[in-house]
């Protein structure tokens, strides 16, 4: 008789959105780092950074951060930043960990939140300096942070935007 062992998952419960904010400001801070040794290694070129194109340094950055949050999402269900706070991705349907596609959609669409979150926050700090706002951008940018945010609050298991759209959520597990 052939001896199977079962792998038992820990309970886990919905993460709340202050424990992921926590858990976001560790991996933002772990990006920087990651981010910080290619521009090193840029910059002992070229200081000034004038030869190489602006389109070049935002797809380093872009496919740093997609490497460090799609990688681990993919092989772990969980970032550096995530590990403290005992979070987990996982797909809603199965529990499993993301799989490439999933976590690929889930980071897009993470980090078009973020970016509109930032175009928020300097719209409004445009308004604030010069008394100058660009209705149109701030509506946009406004928008999907808060859209992300009523999609969290409205779904049974607080997923938000980035989780809706790639059929994932993110789970604490209890000690």
């Amino acid at each position: 008789m052939a001896n199977t062992t079962q792998q038992v998952r820990p309970k886990a419960v919905n993460a709340s959105i202050m424990i992921r904010f926590l858990a976001s400001g560790y991996d933002l801070t772990i990006l920087f780092g990651l981010l910080f040794i290619p521009f090193a290694i840029l910059t002992s070129f070229d200081p000034s950074m004038q030869s190489v194109p602006k389109w070049l340094q935002y797809l380093l950055s872009s496919s740093v951060a997609f490497a460090y949050f799609v990688g681990f999402w993919n092989k772990a269900g969980m970032t550096t930043g995530m590990r403290p706070w005992r979070l987990h991705v996982a797909m809603i349907d199965t529990g499993d960990r993301p799989n490439i596609a999933a976590a690929g959609i889930r980071f897009v669409a993470l980090a078009l939140t973020w970016v509109a979150l930032g175009a928020t926050f300097f719209q409004l700090n445009l308004y604030l300096a010069t008394g100058q706002i660009d209705r149109p951008v701030f509506a946009i940018a406004s928008l999907m942070p808060a859209v992300s945010m009523l999609i969290m609050i409205l779904t049974k298991k607080r997923q938000a935007l980035h989780d809706f759209l790639s059929g994932t959520s993110v789970f604490r597990t209890e000690k």
